[in-house]
């Protein structure tokens, strides 16, 4: 039985280092709407955690002043 757990363990471990590394990840679709929290590449560009490249979004500075990152 405790051999049969530390091969789960392993299986485990293998697929976790794969998510890790990104080999498991795939582009997630972003929401559309606008964000105040945000990462700017400083022109016009932005991009929206967890969304991932290329799925960039456009700075758009709203009436109260305030930027956002809308998609």
């Amino acid at each position: 039985m405790k051999k049969l757990n530390v091969q789960k363990g392993r299986k485990l471990s293998r697929d976790a280092q794969k998510n890790i590394s990104g080999g498991g990840l795939e582009l997630q679709a972003c929401a559309s709407g606008c964000y105040d929290r945000y990462f700017s590449d400083g022109q016009g560009n932005c991009l929206v955690p967890p969304c991932s490249a290329p799925n960039f979004g456009s700075e758009i500075k709203e009436v109260d002043g305030r930027w956002k990152c809308c998609y």
